[in-house]
């Protein structure tokens, strides 16, 4: 029993059933006399339902991933380059993209059981965002771990920060 493999497991089950197996994972590591593993699974938090339904739509379309990654680094790259046309493209590419994988959300979760109203669906959106806008943000949803979902900064985080001029240290 390793960390990673119990942490994935868990994930990937659906809501109502997170916190009993964690519970039993615990006690399955303390068994073993792994009080340490014990205590990293017990500090597992179980996803809110957005972030459920983004942790499912990564773990169902894993080849959705990779697409909506490499169209973030472009944005983001565009955004730093300030190149319009390219800005244009990828918005229309953006605006498409979010709108096929949030409605692939919502039919995964409603097969899974769980039919999302509009309030979770924007919240799944509004994390599609983040991880257009934000690599780190990008990494926590492609490991298909979160507990809450995202939300985009205004703008691109990572293009301000390497525009702002930079203070020569005294």
């Amino acid at each position: 029993m390793d960390y990673d493999s119990v942490a994935d497991e868990l994930y990937a089950l659906r809501p109502e059933e997170f916190t009993a197996a964690r519970a039993s994972a615990v006690a399955s590591a303390r068994t073993a006399g792994d009080r340490e593993l014990a205590d990293r699974i017990g500090a597992l938090r179980k996803p809110s339902l957005a972030a459920w339904v983004s942790n499912l739509l990564v773990r169902s379309s894993p080849g959705e991933v990779e697409p909506l990654l490499r169209l973030g680094e472009g944005l983001r790259q565009a955004h730093q380059d300030l190149d319009g046309a390219q800005l244009r493209e990828l918005s229309r590419r953006q605006h498409a993209l979010i709108r096929a994988l949030s409605l692939q959300a919502r039919q995964l979760a409603e097969g899974a059981g769980h039919p999302i109203g509009e309030g979770v669906q924007r919240e799944v959106e509004n994390t599609l965002h983040a991880v257009l806008a934000d690599p780190e943000a990008a990494q926590a949803w492609a490991g298909g771990r979160l507990t809450k979902p995202l939300s985009a900064a205004v703008g691109f985080p990572a293009v301000a920060e390497a525009a702002r001029p930079q203070r020569p240290e005294p």
